[in-house]
């Protein structure tokens, strides 16, 4: 039986907790994720695995931006780090086609019985596209970076390279930096936000970046947090990434659906209606954001319990 996926459970921190031991709290639930879902990637042909390898590889390098303050990845860390994510992200691109964004066409469009044969052309196109991601996990390369990772969060590899004042500093509550830390991801998120009427593509993609950085980081410290005031705002935030990503992936499909397009002639025509679909699509939705970034602004920043 292939492995099943396996998502990430609530983070729960004690008040009490040091900087250090949040961070490594948190980078070794983020590597757990990572590695518990290694063997669906390799062994099932579900993609939800890929995708929570990949939601577990976010999250520990924004819970690294998080801490840089206080401590610095090694650079041939991080470097090994941004090979992971380019060999996984191609693939996980072509599942979102296949199983996420044709299927919202055909419902729309159920007359046209010939987007069925575009995305079982998707989908084979993705089920060869998944071999990458697999030769990965199960390379050498990647076993080194887990074990190195996993070494350096469980020994604090990290206090090699600071002083007395660095390692004291490790030492304070997290609790009492919380704060500070979630109003710079919140006030990245309004910088880009601000800038959401005639945003380009490439504006939509940072501001889809910089919600996901703050809804990660406030996931992390939630346990801290005043309970109905994070649930509002992780409800809001949450509205807003899904539209954001649903824009990303139509953004995605585009390029995809244009690959097919030219080079599957049979197939042409009808990667050429599914992108004029979705450019349509992409405007209306487009319209319906400054209403979700409106309800997400008017939400306070939740403070420490």
């Amino acid at each position: 039986m292939a492995a099943a996926a396996l998502k990430s459970t609530p983070l729960v921190l004690d008040r009490s907790v040091t900087v250090e031991d949040g961070l490594r709290v948190i980078l070794i639930d983020c590597l757990q994720q990572i590695q518990g879902n290694a063997l669906s990637v390799v062994q099932s042909s579900d993609p939800e695995g890929l995708h929570q390898i990949r939601v577990g590889l976010r999250r520990l390098r924004t819970a690294l931006r998080l801490f840089a303050p206080w401590v610095s990845c090694p650079e041939p860390l991080r470097q090994e780090l941004g090979w992971l994510n380019s060999e996984l992200g191609a693939a996980r691109d072509a599942d979102v086609l296949a199983d996420g964004t044709l299927v919202k066409v055909i419902e729309a469009c159920p007359h046209r019985a010939d987007l069925v044969a575009l995305r079982e052309v998707a989908s084979t196109i993705a089920m060869h596209m998944r071999q990458q991601p697999a030769d990965a996990v199960s390379s050498e390369r990647y076993a080194r970076l887990m074990l190195t990772l996993g070494e350096w969060c469980q020994h604090a590899g990290w206090q090699a390279s600071l002083d007395k004042k660095g390692i004291k500093a490790l030492a304070q509550p997290l609790r009492r930096h919380t704060p500070r830390i979630l109003m710079r991801r919140h006030e990245d998120l309004i910088k880009h936000g601000t800038k959401l009427a005639g945003a380009t593509p490439q504006q939509l993609h940072q501001l889809r970046i910089a919600a996901k950085k703050a809804r990660y980081a406030t996931v992390f410290f939630q346990s801290m947090l005043a309970t109905k005031r994070a649930d509002l705002y992780l409800k809001r935030l949450g509205a807003l990434q899904d539209a954001l990503g649903w824009l990303n992936d139509a953004a995605s499909a585009d390029r995809l659906l244009g690959e097919i397009e030219t080079n599957q002639p049979d197939m042409a025509h009808s990667a050429s209606f599914a992108r004029g679909y979705l450019c349509a699509v992409i405007e209306q939705d487009r319209a319906g954001l400054a209403g979700l970034w409106r309800r997400f602004s008017a939400v306070e920043l939740p403070g420490t319990a």
